[in-house]
């Protein structure tokens, strides 16, 4: 991912606060190194282990990651056979704990984060180690006094050899204090040995071995005689206690070698699970959702927030990939049009790196192989470069790089988009706005060509227009109130956005007839395509009005719905209750013949067998076997019966509501003028396609709309509409070419060119064309005739002469 983007977009600022979020230095030095990824799968198994840990979170609180530290230079002292200091393996330890807790936390939470429990149970136990580290060390990683038999032992001695000591050493004091030699009643410890401080000039007072002088030479430091046996003793003990504490610390260390490879896995391990964690802690502070991963370059943000901005943010609905490749904003300053793409490409990173992004539930992403950015002003001081000159070298490295795309496609055969995404703010700004208009929307060209999806902001009024016209790119605007002259932030998709200059100009007390006077000076044309945008999107609002009315209508008709079909469920269960009380009764005669039958059969065994009551006995129970087995086939018809009536009425209900959703197509032919609902005008209809859609002629655009959007027309061109569309024409045929060129495409590419080349044809006001197809097998030739035999346009058209193209080109009279 290129760097200068990742910077522009303020990513870093996005991975300190994930950085800041983790737990430990483990997984702190993860989130350092977290770049996106352009791998589709690769990032919904990112985004789903950070949703399986937020569930976790919400269920089982913070992992227990207390006690992870890096130890991974002590794994590789003790597995060199190095001894380590007791508060080195305490930190050991606490990490083999922490591996034990963790492990007992996602075990716990298998069921919301199957996917990490799955990946904790990597992590060891290590029951062993923490027993005898336990034994053996305190809290504050000293050898415990009986972490072993011997050290017990010793610790005794030294205890018992030590009070002696004291004991003589305290009698020797009390002489010399007698004698006027000691300096003072205190025993005081030099090089290791107890010794008493005594005036230099009464040294030979008391015989012993000096060990120490004071800094004026007036006190010297003496082990008595007598107490030098002792002395040596109770030094061997402690140098055999310092000796064992050794041999302890050292068969720790060992037992921390062997496990070394184990434990160094743990600390990978629980550093992935704290970066995760952080992942997870950073979308629960943002209020960030999961956001469904597309394959296909399209995005869908809704409500989009962008996560660097303190305080309450203007969300933002804003996508591309579908109807439209390219987004062309527009807007005043400090409208929020910068906001827009930062927000935009910063939430495509955040997803990219697996990070949950600030947007509303069932937002989609996009997986780019690059995204590129070139935002704000970075005029370099110390490079000499203008803003225009610095954005414009930005832009020369960003269409390098989406040609080198274009390149490994033609090499590699694949006809495909570039799959990147381009944030340009503010392009062509900062020189002569006539040739940074130009030069913006050849840039813009360039990109859309190449199939990048592309978002840019402008002022420029030219770039409205190119966008109207151009398939594949729309306009969008961020909101201005005039009336409080403060932007709203809202974003809007589908309108071109004013500039309102000369509005607030009015406002903020400039005199009207300066600004009656400005606005004669602005371009006619410009002035008459800024009205038709203005009627465009106001029947756009309305048809946005009429659709939100719809959707409240359809959301009624769906809650009846579901009123009517609780009923009917209703219903259903008191017929099933009236079944399974018909099946009670028909229980209920079942239980009285078997109570009938049990007495006859009673008084059958007390009787011959031949008699004449056991041939009455057996007649009746026969007789109400039969009444049994007929009531309960009687249930069952009339329950089958039931069943079958209310599927009956389901159906024909289910095909009634069918039927009545259905409006009935209005019939269209060639020629005629119709409303396009959708788009708020009228309309002439150039032709019925097979799939049930219609091609209508709206304006200098060719639409495909399905036949229930279509009304009758509402109102004949005026003289306005025909002085705009002449003005039109007259742009058209300033740069229209009278000669297509179709090879290397197939005929359902040609088609679709030609019908475009033939409406600009038209709209130029020009009488003849040239169609180059080449000879090639003919197919191609074929399919454009077959097509200009049933044109409207096209009056006449045959083979080009010979020396002029011949077989190869098709002249056209229109």
């Amino acid at each position: 991912m290129d760097s200068h983007t990742l910077d522009v977009l303020e990513y870093p600022k996005i991975i300190q606060q994930l950085v800041d979020s983790c737990a430990c230095s483990l997984g702190k030095r993860r989130a350092e190194r977290l770049k996106p990824s352009n791998d589709p799968e690769w990032v919904r198994e990112r985004l789903s282990e950070t949703a399986q840990m937020r569930v976790a979170l919400q269920e089982y609180g913070r992992p227990p990651f207390g006690g992870v530290t890096d130890i991974s230079e002590l794994l590789t002292r003790a597995s060199a056979g190095r001894g380590l200091e007791g508060g080195e393996i305490l930190q050991v330890t606490a990490n083999a704990r922490a591996a034990r807790l963790v492990a007992g936390y996602f075990a716990d939470a298998a069921e919301e984060a199957p996917d990490l429990a799955e990946f904790s149970e990597r992590l060891g136990f290590y029951d062993e180690l923490e027993e005898r580290v336990e034994r053996a060390i305190d809290e504050h990683g000293d050898v415990r006094d009986d972490a072993s038999d011997e050290l017990v032992r010793l610790r005794r001695r030294e205890e018992s050899l030590r009070d002696e000591l004291q004991e003589r050493l305290e009698r020797v004091l009390d002489r010399a204090a007698h004698s006027g030699a000691a300096r003072e009643r205190i025993v005081v410890q030099r090089g290791g040995r107890y010794c008493i401080p005594i005036a230099s000039q009464y040294q030979s007072r008391v015989p012993g071995i000096v060990h120490d002088r004071s800094d004026s030479g007036a006190t010297v430091f003496i082990e008595p005689q007598e107490v030098v046996d002792r002395g040596n003793r109770l030094r061997e003990t402690e140098l055999a206690i310092e000796e064992e504490i050794r041999r302890i610390l050292m068969e720790l260390s060992q037992l921390i070698g062997s496990l070394a490879s184990s434990l160094e896995a743990d600390q990978r391990t629980l550093g992935v699970l704290d970066f995760i964690h952080a992942k997870a802690r950073l979308a629960q502070k943002m209020g960030a959702t999961n956001p469904i991963v597309r394959d296909d370059r399209v995005f869908a943000l809704r409500g989009a927030r962008h996560p660097l901005i303190p305080g309450e943010v203007v969300p933002i609905d804003v996508w591309a990939g579908k109807e439209f490749n390219t987004l062309i904003i527009t807007g005043p300053n400090t409208g929020g049009k910068t906001v827009a793409i930062k927000t935009v490409g910063l939430l495509t990173l955040m997803a990219q790196a697996g990070m949950h992004v600030p947007a509303d539930p069932g937002s989609e992403v996009a997986v780019f192989e690059e995204v590129f950015a070139d935002i704000g002003d970075e005029q370099s001081i110390e490079q000499s470069l203008s803003t225009f000159s610095s954005h414009m070298t930005q832009i020369v490295k960003i269409l390098h790089r989406v040609r080198a795309h274009e390149r490994r496609h033609e090499r590699k055969g694949v006809d495909a988009p570039v799959n990147a995404l381009v944030l340009l703010d503010e392009i062509g700004a900062g020189t002569d706005p006539s040739e940074g208009a130009a030069l913006a929307q050849a840039i813009i060209e360039q990109l859309h060509a190449s199939g990048c999806i592309t978002i840019v902001t402008t002022h420029y009024n030219d770039l409205k227009a190119f966008a109207y016209a151009t398939d594949g790119i729309e306009n969008a605007s961020v909101e201005f109130d005039v009336k409080t002259l403060r932007p709203t932030y809202h974003l809007r998709i589908g309108e071109a956005g004013a500039s309102n200059a000369l509005d607030i100009a009015q406002r903020l007390g400039l005199p009207r007839s300066i600004t009656g006077r400005a606005s004669e000076f602005l371009d006619p044309d410009q002035v008459a395509f800024e009205d038709l945008m203005k009627q465009v999107e106001g029947s756009r609002r309305a048809m946005d009005r009429k659709q939100t009315e719809a959707a409240r209508a359809r959301a009624e008709a769906e809650r009846l719905q579901r009123e009517h079909e609780e009923r009917l469920a209703e219903l259903e269960r008191q017929r099933e209750d009236a079944l399974e009380e018909g099946f009670e009764d028909a229980l209920e005669i079942v239980r009285e013949a078997e109570e009938e039958a049990r007495s006859i059969i009673a008084r059958l065994q007390s009787q011959p067998k031949q008699s004449k009551v056991t041939e009455e006995g057996r007649q009746r129970l026969a007789e109400m076997r039969r009444q049994a087995e007929q009531r309960l086939r009687e249930v069952r018809r009339e329950r089958e019966e039931r069943e079958r009536r209310r599927e009956e009425e389901e159906a024909a209900r289910a095909a009634e509501e069918a039927a009545a959703l259905e409006p009935e197509p209005m019939e269209v032919h060639a020629g005629e003028m119709v409303h396009v609902s959708s788009l708020g005008r009228d309309g002439e209809v150039v032709r019925a396609l097979d799939d049930g859609t219609v091609e209508v002629r709206v304006g200098n655009m060719t639409v495909e709309t399905r036949v229930d959007e279509l009304e009758p027309a509402r109102e004949q061109p005026g003289d306005e509409a025909k002085q705009i569309h002449e003005r039109m024409r007259v742009r058209k045929s300033m740069d229209f070419e009278d000669e297509i060129d179709l090879r290397g495409t197939t005929v359902d590419e040609a088609i679709t060119k030609l019908s475009k080349y033939l409406d600009d044809a038209m709209l130029a006001g020009v009488g003849h064309v040239r169609i180059i197809h080449g000879k090639g097998t003919g197919a191609l030739r074929e399919g454009v005739h077959e097509y200009l035999r049933n044109h409207r346009y096209v009056s006449d058209f045959s083979l080009a002469e010979i020396g002029k193209g011949g077989s190869g080109a098709t002249e056209v009279r229109l």
